[in-house]
């Protein structure tokens, strides 16, 4: 999927699901501009499993979903819908303006631009699967959000990381808890990752099944799935508390910044130097 300039979408691959946006379920072996949104100024795509995502700018700050919708992350309906194969407005954001969209596996994420958690799709941990958007009651305002195969990190304004989902193979850091701090309206818990008490967070990340955070001071903390040596750790276990990664170069931190990106089962990072 590829936004241009101008907000045109092209899409193409994989569409047996509808999630091309072209009217059907074929797949597409080279791009083609979804005719649909031709009329809209697409400022940020998302695509999930087998589902997409948009914002558009102007007049109502609307969102759009197609692909499958089984397990409520088209959030289109109060009912389950198996596929839609042409965009159709996301409801439950009439009165709120949207700046980002995320998407993966089953579900979606999105923050207003008064810095506002909304999630749907697949439930997080037990809770079962939203229909539609659910809106975070935290008081805080959130700057970033990452989401994961089952899970999803949450970096508030004052360098903060939260998270929301299972424990699998240790990535949301801390299985024991059981006694969580802020809930969403159904039971899901947006919980504070432990172990990074006095340390400001800059910019997060989630793979799979594992994540990642990048320090104030240019260091990257992973934790999670660590099969396919993801975590870059030297080794391919997991990891159930954030732990260090030694980039193996000398990052001049005064300058720079750094920034982490997760694949399902890897990760990379840039560093970027001003003279």
């Amino acid at each position: 999927m590829w936004r241009r300039s101008r907000g045109k979408v092209l899409t193409w691959g994989r569409g047996n699901s509808g999630q091309l946006g072209h009217g059907d379920m074929d797949c597409l072996l080279s791009p083609k501009i979804v005719m649909s949104l031709e009329s809209y100024c697409i400022t940020q795509v998302s695509a999930g499993w087998s589902h997409s995502g948009f914002v558009s700018d102007g007049s109502g700050n609307l969102l759009y979903g197609f692909g499958s919708g089984k397990r409520g992350q088209l959030g289109i309906s109060i009912d389950r819908i198996k596929s839609v194969n042409a965009p159709e407005i996301i409801r439950g954001f009439d009165d709120v303006q949207i700046i980002t969209i995320t998407a993966n596996a089953d579900h979606n994420a999105a923050l207003s631009a008064d810095g506002e958690l909304y999630t749907w799709g697949r439930g997080f941990g037990a809770t079962s699967d939203f229909l539609s958007p659910q809106q975070s009651p935290s008081s805080l305002k959130f700057s970033k959000v990452a989401l994961g195969w089952n899970h999803a990190l949450v970096l508030s304004d004052n360098g903060e990381v939260f998270m929301l989902g299972g424990c699998h193979h240790g990535m949301l850091s801390n299985p024991e808890i059981t006694t969580l701090s802020k809930h969403l309206s159904d039971g899901a818990v947006l919980e504070r990752v432990p172990g990074l008490d006095g340390i400001k967070v800059v910019d997060i990340a989630a793979g799979a099944e594992h994540s990642a955070i990048v320090t104030e001071e240019g260091v990257i903390k992973i934790w999670g799935w660590g099969e396919h040596g993801q975590l870059g750790l030297g080794s391919s276990r997991d990891e159930s508390s954030p732990k260090t990664v030694s980039l193996g170069v000398e990052v001049e931190r005064k300058n720079g910044t750094v920034r982490v990106y997760c694949g399902s089962g890897y990760t990379y990072a840039i560093s970027t130097f001003c003279s």
